[in-house]
């Protein structure tokens, strides 16, 4: 049976890339790297598939942007002649499919909750500041902000469904990503790979492939914030509580 490296990383991690960048790759066959195709028309669009989609679009344009760039692994890896896989997540609208319908109404209520309080973070602290450092452009400032919030509370809006709906297919999107890696490695006889992906998606990716028969090794985030994000994940204590 093929064998594995499953490596962890927290993607905003100047360590976990130099870390890649370190790994002897010679030994491997091909390199599979956490991705995902991003049509957003794979599917009809109804109301809340599109607030799904903005809010993802908004992720991508907004935190994403903090990632650590995975070029420079990806070339470094096809210089030496390897295959690189990296499209092997869920696409958007399989993501959102995850979700049952009765779960997508439930959460298209409680997002602009979810919403107004991460506003109201933004919000509070801002008129603080103003209030004590120039008063007299409060009015002008709060015309100015109102504005600004109802803009913004739109897309904040579509954002909290996304992180909502998103946080709750991590599971599916474990195995979506494992069958892949099985199907590509079994269609160009790979017998050694190399899998990066999130932290968050290493323990579920490894535990699949071992039960298709896989030696696999893990090697977990090598950044501090990043080991400490995944020991209180409510993935990782919700797998180490039904795995008792």
């Amino acid at each position: 049976m093929p064998e594995a490296l499953v490596k962890g990383e927290t993607h905003l991690s100047k360590q976990d890339k130099q870390a890649l960048l370190n790994l002897e790759l010679s030994e491997y066959d091909a390199v599979f790297r956490e991705g995902h195709d991003k049509d957003y028309f794979q599917r009809d669009i109804d109301s809340l598939y599109a607030l799904f989609a903005i809010g993802h679009i908004v992720y991508g344009a907004t935190y994403s942007r903090l990632y650590r760039s995975s070029d420079e692994f990806k070339q470094r890896a096809k210089q030496q002649g390897l295959p690189v896989h990296d499209r092997i997540d869920a696409a958007v609208s399989e993501t959102y499919e995850m979700v049952p319908r009765w779960k997508r109404g439930g959460l298209f209520l409680i997002s602009p909750l979810f919403a107004g309080l991460i506003v109201g973070f933004v919000a509070q602290p801002a008129e603080w500041v103003v209030t004590r450092v120039a008063p007299g452009l409060l009015p002008e400032l709060a015309f100015a902000g109102a504005i600004s919030m109802l803009l913004c509370f739109g897309f904040l809006w579509a954002l909290a469904y996304f992180l909502l709906i998103e946080g709750r297919a991590m599971y599916d999107r474990d195995e979506v990503m494992a069958k892949e890696i099985i199907q590509i490695t079994a269609e160009n006889g790979y017998e050694s790979v190399l899998i990066s992906c999130g932290g968050n998606h290493r323990l579920g990716i490894a535990s699949y492939l071992r039960n298709e028969g896989w030696e696999v090794t893990e090697d977990e985030t090598d950044s501090p914030l990043g080991k400490l994000l995944n020991y209180v994940s409510l993935k990782r204590i919700r797998r180490t509580w039904t795995g008792r």
